[in-house]
């Protein structure tokens, strides 16, 4: 299933690559310093962010001058991707790296500077180096590939010869500060303990995803003379080699881990209480993890149970995240989870899991629910549906059969009224001829012996006949009615 994802992927990546995108998108080219001499060694980190939308592919190709460059190697190890549809090729003859990589989770990852590759270069030659990408494409997880860049950032660089970088002053090994002079006003006491603001990372103490050099302020007392700074990874650090005395200061950006501020006030007393404020950087998001459902993908539990844990380094979990069908999204601390009562059907289920930093990996799932048993019969179960299939087939089998049976009756009705029309039309008539002859006999005046015997052998067939009428209509009048 992952193979055919990956080349779904990658057909999404090349349809969407050239179409426009509401969301915002971008691949930045990250490093140190922009200036070497020919020989150095230098790493870019090859970095997305991804504007807290979930993304499961990106591909680019980063160009830089031969004459100046050379690519020695490219490092995925630390890269949110998982799979790799291009392995990263350098071609030092064309001046090209390119990539195609992917996440294999659904829902894909997302965060402010998510690391996809590290290339080292080496310098060669001297002058202007523009390291820049010629194409690219980042595809988001919404079920589309839609493409979500906006914006490629490169590198513009310098390399010099060896000579020209002894002819320049190095630069101070602390960023450049402005220095307030200005007369102290003694007070007799230690000066008091600064107060840091640091406007990119706000809380101290919390966890950021955003790399970049930053600003720190405080407010200075009027007794101070000097201030000592120092950012490191120890809790605590005596800091009291004097600076010069400011109220800002302007730090290059962290790596990965948790960092502390130190920044003390000196007066002429002498060095006040450290203030310490700590930092956590994270940008990469937790490991990719599977949602594992109790009762299996189909179930005839309308409440399912779904479980799921993933591990995140350095800042944690922090939450889980599970939506049904991209909505109704719930925020847990547990590794399991109970879902609200579903409906029978096919249901997208989603949990994305959310570090201390906001960085987020995404899984999901599709299960089946299927229909509540209505009636059981020992082994024998059916459901709602069937149950009411059943009913209305019964009941169409009924009416059936009355039909059947209602037109077999008035069917053989209809014959037997046939029959009675035909048997009195004849007896009427029988009777009207025989009445008519005992009128003709009754004409000439006199009855003989001979007309007297046909005279009583017509008036029994008129009572025989009389009494067949009788029997027809007695016996067919109710059912001529009911018709």
């Amino acid at each position: 299933m992952k193979k055919h994802f990956r080349f779904l992927i990658v057909g999404a990546i090349a349809f969407f690559a050239m179409i426009p995108s509401a969301f915002a998108g971008t691949l930045n080219l990250v490093t140190d310093k922009t200036q070497f001499a020919i020989g150095d060694e230098f790493s870019v980190d090859v970095k997305i962010n991804s504007e807290n939308i979930g993304i499961n592919a990106a591909q680019a190709t980063i160009n830089f001058p031969v004459n100046v460059l050379q690519e020695k190697s490219t490092d995925k190890a630390n890269s949110v991707f998982s799979f790799w549809l291009q392995d990263p090729i350098a071609d030092n003859t064309a001046g090209k790296v390119s990539f195609i990589g992917g996440s294999d989770t659904l829902s894909g990852v997302d965060g402010k500077t998510l690391q996809i590759l590290r290339v080292t270069f080496k310098v060669v030659g001297s002058g202007p180096a523009n390291i820049a990408f010629t194409d690219g494409a980042i595809t988001a997880s919404d079920g589309n590939g839609t493409n979500v860049l906006t914006t490629m950032t490169g590198l513009n660089i310098t390399s010099i010869t060896k000579q020209q970088a002894s002819l320049i002053i190095p630069a101070p090994k602390i960023p450049a500060v402005q220095i307030i002079s200005r007369p102290a006003v003694p007070t007799g006491k230690l000066p008091v303990k600064p107060v840091i603001e640091v406007p990119l990372y706000p809380t101290s103490q919390g966890w950021y995803n955003t790399i970049s050099s930053f600003i720190v302020r405080w407010q200075l007392p009027t007794d101070v003379t000097d201030v000592a700074t120092a950012i490191n990874q120890n809790p605590v650090s005596d800091v009291k080699t004097s600076e010069g005395l400011f109220n800002n200061k302007t730090f290059d950006h962290l790596t990965d881990g948790v960092w502390y501020l130190h920044v003390r006030f000196k007066n002429d007393v002498g060095w006040g209480t450290v203030a310490d404020y700590q930092i956590g950087i994270d940008t990469v998001p937790p490991l990719s993890f599977n949602v594992i459902p109790k009762e299996g993908l189909t179930t005839g539990v309308l409440s399912p149970t779904i479980s799921f844990q993933t591990n995140d380094q350095p800042s944690g979990v922090a939450s889980y995240l599970v939506s049904i069908d991209g909505k109704d999204a719930t925020t847990t601390n547990l590794t399991s989870y109970t879902l609200s009562p579903l409906s029978s059907g096919k249901h997208l289920v989603t949990v994305s899991a959310a570090d201390m930093a906001g960085n987020k990996t995404s899984t999901s799932i599709n299960m089946t629910i299927l229909e509540n048993v209505y009636v059981a019969i020992g082994s024998f179960t059916l459901t709602q549906s069937q149950f009411f299939v059943i009913i209305i087939c019964i009941l169409v089998l009924i009416f059936g059969l009355w039909w059947y049976s209602y037109m077999m009756w008035n069917k053989q009705l209809e014959r037997r009224i046939l029959i009675a029309e035909r048997d009195i039309g004849d007896t009427f008539d029988i009777m009207g001829n025989d009445a008519d002859k005992i009128l003709a006999l009754t004409k000439e005046g006199k009855i003989g012996a001979k007309d007297l015997n046909e005279v009583i052998f017509t008036a029994k067939k008129i009572k025989e006949k009389a009494g067949k009428t009788k029997k027809y209509i007695v016996d067919n009048i109710r059912d001529i009615a009911r018709k």
